[in-house]
């Protein structure tokens, strides 16, 4: 496999072909990462700089570079028993995000996809301040993903934002290089769970001998299910609302410090306002619901083939040897090859309740 350099202008200044060892991980909802190994020489040394880009040959057609990385360290080991080497990493295009907040008090009551293409536009495509303007970032077209958001947001970064509101949705997202221009798109996997009749099924299980082997954990410690969420004011004057109704033994209950949720002196009705509350408290009470972690580890190479059969983001059946069975997400591949080849090791998502 060669690694094609770019340069900040998306340039292609040389390749690389003989390193000891890469890993190269794309993920769903947050940024991937890659890790180079490979002998310090005087050309690579010239040729990797910070902030180029990395980009692997079977990801770049024509016009478009995908799984896209950035050169953010450089380390250089200097050993006589071992000789000199190189240690290069970074982050995907992804974690362009993380250098751009959401600049003021934002509120959002619609469908996810205008949401998302809001803030975007707001703080990196038409910004008030022109000195935060990304020139080349572009979106995207539109999915008409039926999915809505009810939120209030101010300070978080882009990153942040995205990554909480499309791993609550389900929604996956990227950025690639089309044209010299940042794409931002997002996209859905597909289910070929059991629980579907759509797509072929892809299981991993004993009886497929391709699960190699299995973690399933029950967890209950942290559980609430009832919200009392108190917004503005002060004291026995300050604005709440309560998100669940369980009762009696089964009632687990949470307090939610909402006061950075803002009427903005009554630009913002009561109605809208509360919801705004309910919102901030049905996001505490997912992070403590009853969690079902299903991991496992899988067989790359049997009957069921990465980037054929299944692919980032899709949710697959997994069986274990006990008859326990999950239709996890698939949010992560890694991709490791060195000497003794190449392996690609999928990454399920923690099922949960």
């Amino acid at each position: 496999m060669d690694i094609y350099v770019l340069n900040r202008n998306f340039e292609i200044e040389g390749i690389v072909d003989g390193y000891k060892s890469v890993i190269w991980t794309t993920r769903y909802f947050t940024p991937g990462d890659f890790e180079l190994y490979l002998p310090a020489t005087d050309e690579y040394i010239n040729l990797l700089k910070e902030d180029y880009y990395l980009c692997r040959d079977r990801d770049i057609t024509d016009t478009e570079f995908h799984n896209v990385m950035i050169i953010s360290k450089i380390e250089i080991q200097t050993s006589i028993e071992d000789g000199d080497y190189m240690i290069v990493s970074g982050k995907c295009l992804k974690s362009l995000m993380k250098r751009r907040i959401i600049w003021k008090q934002t509120n959002m009551v619609g469908k996810l996809e205008y949401c998302i293409r809001r803030v975007l536009t707001e703080n990196i495509i038409q910004p008030n301040i022109a000195e935060r303007k990304i020139s080349n970032f572009i979106l995207g077209p539109m999915r008409g993903f039926p999915e809505t958001l009810d939120i209030q947001i101010t300070g978080d970064t882009i990153l942040k934002f995205l990554q909480d509101v499309c791993e609550t949705a389900g929604i996956g997202w990227d950025i690639y290089i089309q044209k010299n221009n940042f794409v931002f798109v997002l996209y859905k996997g597909e289910n070929r769970s059991y629980n579907q009749d759509k797509n072929p099924h892809v299981v991993f299980s004993k009886e497929f001998d391709n699960m190699i082997s299995s973690d399933y954990v029950l967890e209950k410690e942290d559980y609430c299910n009832v919200a009392l969420v108190a917004g503005e004011g002060e004291g026995l004057d300050r604005r709440t609302t309560i998100v669940g109704n369980a009762a009696g033994i089964d009632r687990y209950e949470l307090y939610v410090d909402a006061r950075d949720v803002s009427s903005n002196n009554g630009e913002i009705t009561d109605s809208e306002y509360m919801n705004s509350l309910a919102e901030k408290g049905n996001e505490k009470l997912a992070e403590v619901g009853i969690k079902e972690f299903y991991e496992g580890s899988i067989e790359t190479l049997g009957n069921f083939l990465y980037g054929e059969d299944y692919f980032l983001g899709d949710i697959v059946s997994v069986i274990n040897q006990f008859g326990m069975e999950a239709a996890p997400r698939i949010i992560e591949i890694v991709d490791n090859e060195d000497e003794t080849g190449r392996k690609t090791i999928p990454t399920f998502s923690s099922w949960e309740v």
